[in-house]
């Protein structure tokens, strides 16, 4: 078979139902500290844009840094005991490091452990997250729809998290999010049903939990290019760049704090209509052919928003971004089908392209605020550096797409 069967009927009417209140609270509660987080760190740094940068840069660092060590414990477990429990740790983790700050919000240590350790377990929430999914939805065209249905739920709690948190504050944003994440633990404990069957099941081997696992995918071309491809799209996830966006809009446009609290509610507009979107380019142009809208489209948006210096630029550029948000989904449905074709577990396979991606968050965000930081000083008058080598990488990323046909039948090796 092309693709690997999806779960009963059943299954999937309750994970519809389920699914769409997690991805909707959990960005809520993510995103909600997403106004107030860089104003904190401002504060701190006298209003110096370049060390803010810097400083900000390394909070995204050392949550990479983490990520790279936890995700593949938390894939092996995942497919080992199943995909409930790991994501009940990742969301009480979060509840407690939001709560943390909340109860200490001038402490620039304390916010530094929040956004190393939270936004670590951000990404090892998405391995088992990602891989019910596959188990639900199995590996093909409902897989990558159902995926873009839930990220129609996303932007709505993305929308709604800054909105809320610029008018809250620092305290009660995080302890708002905080609140939110008790509330999602509650809610998977009781109504999320163990996705992966006992005999799926995979025996947990400690040594297997390398930080370098996602070699793994390089052993043949096809999985080793999908790799590739989605590494490079990943230097442009909107998690990954959020910093910056803050430090450009504060100190290039003047934003103040409630106006980047729009901005980011904007952004959770366009992942709202992202999800329909890229139902419309898959079924209109396939799933190839709307990975390279996608990817075109939210390279146009990096370029619009690296050179803009009006509001109505930067709303260009977010509703470029309306059309590639979801420009990893159908490269990952892929690299489930081809690495579960080669003996890899769904979870496995997420948590090894979350460490690959990892890898790159550990350098790209310090990339990122050593480019802005050069473009705003001495005189220079270059922020948008880092949005334009986004979109660089994103073109790269379609042109290694391009060069493999995922659609061909696999051969395991081959």
């Amino acid at each position: 078979e092309l693709f690997l069967n999806p779960a009963g009927d059943a299954m999937q009417q309750t994970a519809d139902r389920v699914t769409v209140v997690i991805t909707g609270l959990f960005a809520t509660a993510m995103t909600m500290v997403v106004p107030t987080r860089a104003t904190l760190v401002l504060a701190t740094k006298k209003s110096d844009v370049a060390a803010a940068a810097k400083v900000m840069g390394s909070m995204a660092s050392c949550a990479a840094m983490l990520e790279l060590f936890l995700n593949p414990v938390f894939g092996r477990l995942s497919d080992a005991y199943g995909r409930k429990p790991l994501l009940l740790v990742a969301v009480a983790v979060d509840a407690l490091c939001r709560g943390a700050v909340a109860l200490r919000p001038t402490s620039v240590p304390v916010a530094f452990a929040d956004r190393a350790v939270s936004g670590a377990m951000f990404f090892c929430f998405l391995s088992p997250w990602n891989a019910a999914l596959a188990d639900v939805y199995g590996t093909g065209v409902t897989l990558t729809q159902k995926t873009a249905r839930l990220m129609t739920f996303y932007g709505a709690g993305a929308c709604i998290g800054p909105w809320l948190g610029a008018r809250m504050g620092a305290r009660k944003s995080f302890a708002a999010s905080a609140a939110i994440f008790f509330a999602i633990f509650a809610w998977i404990r009781r109504m999320l049903p163990e996705t992966l069957p006992e005999d799926r099941r995979r025996p947990f081997e400690l040594l297997a939990c390398s930080p370098v696992r996602f070699v793994k995918l390089f052993q043949d071309r096809m999985t080793a290019t999908l790799a590739v491809t989605v590494g490079l799209q990943s230097c442009g996830d909107y998690l990954n760049i959020c910093d910056i966006n803050l430090l450009y809009l504060q100190s290039i446009l003047g934003y103040a704090r409630e106006q980047v609290g729009h901005f980011a509610a904007m952004v959770g507009v366009s992942q709202v209509a992202s999800g329909q979107l890229m139902k419309t380019m898959s079924a209109a142009a396939g799933r190839k052919g709307a990975t390279a809208i996608a990817n075109t489209m939210y390279a146009a948006a990096l370029l619009a928003l690296g050179t803009s210096r009006s509001k109505e630029q930067v709303a260009l550029a977010v509703l470029l971004m309306a059309f590639g948000h979801l420009r990893a989904s159908t490269v990952g449905s892929y690299l489930q089908h081809h690495g579960q074709a080669r003996g890899m577990g769904a979870a496995e396979i997420e948590a090894a392209k979350a460490n690959l991606c990892a890898v790159l968050k550990v350098f790209m965000p310090v990339l990122y605020g050593r480019l802005f930081a050069w473009g705003t000083s001495a005189g220079r008058r270059v922020p948008g550096l880092p949005y334009l080598l986004v979109a660089a990488l994103t073109g790269a990323a379609q042109l290694a797409f391009s060069s493999v046909d995922p659609d061909r039948a696999s051969a395991k090796g081959g």
